[in-house]
């Protein structure tokens, strides 16, 4: 992120950066040797209930996630993560580990400590890369536990605190029936069968047995779960702001004429039927691409008097297998620079999206065009 600075910083300017950063971190993270169990376990609950009400005031299930349908509320829980739990994660398993050797051997905190690590470095994956994982280590609800009783304070048994919780992220779901979908222009009638699961009568007589998921990951072994429940399921609703699915569970979802939206886009998809309901793609989504896509355009240095026109399925679907721009050139062109620029442009498409397919013609040969879908949208100028 920093290479194209380096006419303005030298490498060893930045690297005396890097290594005054790394110095404070470690400063802010020293650990102090504790011999009192009572003293280092108080620190340990004070960064746990910390931790607990930042998840409780901005997580994922909070009030201003779910009222706000993932807009700013998830950016402050982001940011909430990286600031303060990721660190008070790592300050807790310090505090246990540094200090392991001041208390008799076998310590039982220690091993209770190791489970939590566990969910620490799943955490941590699921905050700091793209690569979201369904299945990850939650938090273990008998550390805060253990800690807690060994301290004398009163804490629910882990078992009642899960089943609180579980209503707690039903009633979300509730929330989004009650809300959203029982008052949706194209939903003629909706009949709520258990916990999670409804059916949901459209006006244009389509019927549908819809199951809403608080999944944070949606994967392809997710929707095999949900059909191993109840085969009969033909839509799928990640209900949760801060959830998402995977690529592959959608085009499989797709192949199996199963509906897999977030709550967003399936109260849009439900105004349209066949393959445009299956793969429906969201206003904002489709702007975003198209910002992208002029992005791009511009950084491969397009020739003067040079358009670039999008059309195809990745402006159409949520799925796309390829990406199809048009190139316009007036005459006469400079072919060199032009054929440099489709290059560069193919190169930074591929390296974003996937596979890109470009076509080039003339102003003249474009105005004779009739392509197959008439959804040409100019990228750039």
């Amino acid at each position: 992120m920093v290479d194209e600075l380096d006419r303005c910083f030298s490498v060893e300017e930045m690297q005396s950066w890097k290594t005054a950063h790394a110095r404070k971190i470690t400063s802010q993270f020293s650990v102090p040797s504790i011999k009192d169990e009572r003293a280092l376990l108080t620190e340990v609950n004070d960064l746990l209930n910390e931790n607990a009400a930042l998840f409780r005031e901005c997580g994922p299930y909070s009030e201003s996630v779910l009222g706000g349908l993932g807009g700013d509320g998830l950016k402050v829980w982001k940011k909430r993560c990286l600031d303060t739990i990721l660190p008070n994660n790592q300050r807790i398993i310090a505090l246990i580990e540094s200090n392991k050797r001041n208390f008799p051997y076998p310590w039982d905190v220690y091993p209770r400590m190791l489970e939590y690590k566990i969910h620490v470095d799943a955490f941590q994956d699921n905050c700091l890369t793209d690569q979201k994982i369904n299945d990850y280590k939650l938090f273990p609800r008998g550390f805060d536990h253990f800690v807690k009783t060994r301290l004398g304070i009163d804490s629910p048994p882990p078992q009642v605190v899960a089943q609180e919780e579980l209503e707690f992220r039903y009633n979300t779901v509730k929330k989004f029936v009650e809300e959203f979908l029982s008052g949706h222009s194209a939903i003629a009638n909706l009949q709520e069968i258990n916990r999670g699961t409804m059916f949901v009568e459209l006006r244009d007589g389509r019927k549908l047995k819809v199951f809403v998921t608080n999944t944070y990951y949606f994967t392809d072994y997710t929707l095999e779960r949900v059909l191993e429940v109840d085969p009969a399921v033909n839509v799928i609703i990640c209900s949760s702001p801060a959830g998402q699915y995977s690529g592959s569970a959608k085009e499989l979802c797709i192949e199996r004429g199963i509906g897999l939206f977030m709550l967003g886009e399936f109260m849009g998809a439900i105004n349209l039927s066949g393959e445009q309901y299956l793969n429906f793609l969201l206003r904002a989504d489709r702007e975003r691409r198209m910002e992208n896509l002029k992005q791009l355009s511009r950084e491969a240095d397009p020739p003067p008097r040079t358009e670039v026109f999008a059309f195809g399925s990745f402006i159409r679907r949520k799925h796309y297998h390829d990406v199809d721009l048009m190139v316009v050139y007036e005459e006469p062109e400079d072919s060199c620079k032009l054929k440099e620029f489709e290059s560069e442009l193919e190169r930074l498409l591929r390296k974003r999206f996937g596979e890109p397919d470009i076509s080039v013609a003339s102003a003249r040969e474009f105005t004779a065009l009739r392509l197959e879908y008439d959804n040409l949208s100019r990228v750039y100028p």
